[in-house]
């Protein structure tokens, strides 16, 4: 498996869940106007413990530092810009929830963050598609091999097989509340 693969592998089986799963609680929200506040924070946990501290981590740390001095760096440097533009909404995200939570106000702005965050994945995730075609051309083998051996080492420190296993469990425990509502509706 290349590092491009891995990193392919981790959208599909948790940004792209996270995604879709931030879009039918954002729409849930506005239909209902009720805030279900564990669901959203967890999903700010896995914002935060799988997307922001492991998997943009590993990009930015090893994968985009392989293109520096190449016509990608313009590139790689965007994509860490709309990194941040991820970890900001997401901290818009947890302060509506907290000013929501103090004042039982409108629930729209938690909602509207939602699927400003799921726009965002969307949006990113198809550029770093583009970026990924042209990373696997332009960065030989080997390096994508010293990048893979970077990745073990952050998955040991960042992302222990109990984490990634909580997280898995979070997704399916999101998605199936949500099954639920769906069906109260």
């Amino acid at each position: 498996m290349s590092a491009t693969d891995h990193l392919r592998r981790d959208h599909k089986l948790i940004v792209n869940r996270l995604r879709n799963i931030a879009y039918e609680y954002s729409k849930y929200i506005y239909a209902s106007n009720h805030i279900p506040v564990n669901e959203v924070k967890h999903i700010l946990i896995v914002i935060e413990s799988f997307i922001s501290m492991y998997h943009h981590y590993k990009e930015e740390c090893s994968y985009f530092p392989r293109v520096n001095g190449t016509e990608l760096e313009k590139e790689a440097d965007a994509l860490k810009i709309e990194h941040e533009l991820g970890r900001r909404i997401a901290r818009m995200l947890n302060s509506n929830l907290e000013n929501w939570l103090s004042t039982r106000g409108s629930g729209e702005p938690i909602a509207r963050m939602l699927k400003a965050y799921a726009d965002y994945l969307t949006v990113h995730m198809e550029r770093e598609e583009r970026f990924f075609d042209a990373y696997d051309t332009k960065v030989p083998e080997s390096e994508q091999s010293k990048v893979m051996e970077e990745f073990s080492n952050i998955r040991i420190e960042r992302m222990p097989k109990h984490v990634m296993d909580s997280i898995v469990e979070m997704l399916n425990m999101l998605e199936s509340n949500l099954t639920k509502y769906l069906q109260d509706k």
